[in-house]
């Protein structure tokens, strides 16, 4: 049976809609809608991607290990099919090394081009081509690895009771068979908050692939929820009108008041 066949008939079973295992789970409605049918090439980084369909296949009360053992052989078909072209060998067309060109009829009019060089020149011309071909790609490749764009540099967000440095690394290569560590943070906004940063300290954020998320101006009764990897560093200018949730448990407040920060780990 398919994956996305699975965890629809398991729903089902549940008696809930995608809706309500999206609120349960906190994973996008989209992203659930999309694993059901079996739609797995989706915009989102491999390890987040596992994530999920592991956290969904948990919630469905189903073996996780052979749900994503499914995936594995899912995924490897669909790259296989999806797999772009090759640019290839350049080659000559076809041509049966028996032609007698000595049978062409004349058209009257006799041609000073010596036709019979015709073959040798191919061998000449593949190596040209394929020299230009390689030039190209040792050219992109360049220009590809460059160092002339901007490095990012500290961004230091301070007050009077706390400050966050903010460094902005290159994000970590992750190994996607570590999905265990992969988490859903929900915040609400009691009272309002003038600046809110969020930092992911296991890469980089599936929904905006970038390590740092950072909030103006929120009014009381604003919520979000982000996806996040072993564990999150928050700043805040109101620490006593921030509330968050872990994996919708329990609703946990920030000692203190006033700006200052504080980082999550997984007990």
């Amino acid at each position: 049976m398919a994956i996305g066949q699975k965890l629809e008939e398991a729903r089902n079973r549940k008696g809930i809609s995608l809706r309500e295992a999206s609120e349960s789970t906190k994973i996008r409605g989209d992203y659930l809608s999309a694993f059901e049918a079996g739609q797995f090439d989706i915009d989102l980084p491999e390890v987040y991607l596992r994530g999920f369909v592991r956290l969904y296949s948990r919630f469905l009360g189903l073996d996780q290990d052979a749900v994503l053992a499914d995936l594995n052989l899912e995924m490897g078909n669909t790259s296989s099919r999806s797999a772009k072209k090759s640019l290839g060998s350049l080659s000559a067309p076809d041509t049966p090394e028996s032609t007698d060109y000595s049978n062409v009829p004349s058209s009257g009019v006799k041609s000073s081009v010596d036709t019979s060089s015709y073959p040798n020149l191919i061998k000449p011309l593949i190596i040209v081509g394929a020299g230009i071909v390689l030039l190209s790609l040792v050219i992109i490749i360049v220009l590809a690895t460059g160092n002339d764009a901007p490095q990012p540099g500290n961004q230091e967000a301070s007050s009077g009771r706390g400050t966050i440095t903010e460094t902005n690394p290159a994000a970590p290569s992750l190994d996607a068979s570590q999905t265990d560590n992969v988490h859903s943070l929900r915040i609400a906004v009691i009272a309002p908050i003038k600046h809110l940063i969020v930092r992911n300290e296991g890469g980089p954020f599936p929904e905006t692939n970038q390590r740092t998320r950072e909030f103006k101006n929120l009014p009381a009764g604003w919520e979000g929820t982000l996806t996040f990897k072993d564990s999150f560093k928050c700043y805040c200018t109101s620490l006593e009108n921030l509330r968050f949730f872990v994996d919708d448990g329990a609703e946990k407040q920030i000692g203190g008041e006033g700006t200052g920060n504080f980082t999550w780990k997984p007990e």
